[in-house]
This record gives structure tokens, sequence and C-alpha cells, in this order.
């Protein structure tokens, strides 16, 4: 069995790829193992497995890790020979990527990041505004009237700065244990072309699925702010008036 982990940006599609990878009949993945509140993994929270109580698995994430990756080995059905799961890269869970997965031979690393973080941001700000924070691929958002945000120059910044160096140390992490790792974006994940990346670092053949290429959220990204002129004059002033286009 091949272990690997999708270590994602915070809002950069890592549910909807997890669920477009479970789809995949060679494939398991589950959510967030580190999350701080659960272990969000696709197993029976009712039989008392050590491996879904938060309390253990941190006072001592290294041996959670190895438990989490053999009972997986041990459960798994015959055909799912890739096994898979997914951190953030949040303050919340950033220690328990540079220390424990990132280092880790045992796992093959997808990077999955936003190139456009005016999207990632806005993302995050309708999240906190909605409370949805997730929308799974082919299942329809509920309806109600669209939500407008504000754009802030310091909350956008601060935002940014904080991808920017996160990716950077999990990145320099892996190098140092001269770990590969294959740099995903978002945006690939829309495309047959980025996802046959995925097909050919899992080394499973690719799915005829053509639902998975299909946006989850089709407001234009300008839309979403109540005041757009301050939106355009930031990403001019960045040099990336290609972001609006999204």
């Amino acid at each position: 069995m091949q272990h690997f982990v999708i270590i994602a940006m915070p809002r950069s599609g890592s549910t909807r790829l997890c669920d477009i990878l479970s789809r995949h009949p060679n494939v398991a993945c589950h959510l967030e193992i580190f999350h701080p509140d659960e272990v969000q993994a696709h197993l029976p929270r009712d039989a008392g497995l050590d491996i879904m109580d938060p309390v253990k698995r941190d006072e001592n994430r290294k041996l959670f890790l190895d438990k989490f990756l053999a009972y997986n080995e041990q459960t798994l059905k015959s055909g799912k020979q890739r096994n898979g799961f997914k951190v953030m890269l949040d303050r919340n869970q950033l220690s328990a990527v540079t220390e424990i997965v990132a280092p880790d031979p045992r796992l093959r690393k997808i990077m999955l990041y936003r190139d456009n973080l005016l999207a990632g941001y806005a993302s995050v700000e309708m999240a906190m505004a909605t409370g949805l924070w997730h929308r799974t691929t082919g299942v329809d958002a509920p309806k109600e009237p669209d939500r407008k945000i504000d754009f802030d120059w310091d909350r956008f910044f601060s935002f940014a700065g904080e991808q920017a160096l996160t990716r950077q140390a999990v990145e320099e992490a892996m190098h140092r244990s001269h770990q590969p790792f294959l740099p995903l974006s978002y945006e690939e994940t829309l495309t047959r072309r980025g996802m046959e990346r995925v097909w050919n670092f899992l080394n499973v053949p690719p799915t005829d699925d053509e639902g998975i290429y299909k946006r989850t959220y089709e407001r234009k990204l300008i839309d979403l702010f109540r005041n757009p002129e301050r939106v355009t004059v930031a990403v001019r002033a960045l040099g990336r008036p290609e972001w609006l286009e999204e």
C-alpha cells in the first residue's frame, strides 16, 4: 500500500480534491486527521479506536501516525492500494506538518495551493460570514441570497503573507529531508491535464468522471465584494489584475 498526504493551503479546494480522489476505485482519502478538535477519518467513531481520539493523538503525534497508517493497511479493501489524508497549513496544524508529516518518507506529498490569493482570501471571508466551510462536488449548495463581503487591505495582506510564509516553511522542510513532492494549484485541479499529474504521481489510471472538473462555486470573484473598487486598486498595485478574472 502506498500512503500519501495532501498538504493544503487554506481555501485551496482540498475537500474537493479529497472527494475526487475518493471516487477512484484504487484510492481512499481521509480528511484532516490532525484537526484540533477531532480526527476527521472515514472510520467508525463508535468502535473505541484509539486513533479516533484527538487527546491520545496529541500525546504523541508520531506514534498516532504510525498507528493510523498501520490500521489502514490492515482494514482497507484490497482494491484501495493508495491511502491518503490531508493536513492544513494553518496555525493549528503547521507544527504537525513540518515536524511529523513532511519528513516522513512513507508519505507521498501533494502540496496544494491557490495561486489566486485574492480568491483564497475571499473564500475565507465568505466562509466566516456564512458558516459554510465545505462544498462537496456534485452536491448543490443550499439556496440563499447572494452575500457580499468587505475587502480589507490589512486582513488581505495578513492572509497573503501568512500563506507565503507557511508554504515556504513546508517546502523547505521537505527539501531538507529530501522528500519529493507534487506542487499542485487549485486551478490545475479544474483541468484534465492537472488531474493527470495527480493520477501519475499516485501511479493509478485516470478516472473517466468528467464531473470532477466542475467548480463548486460559480459567482464571479469581483461580485463577492461590496467595495470592488478597492479590490481593483489592490490587485493592480500588486501587478496581478488577472486575479479578478476568476
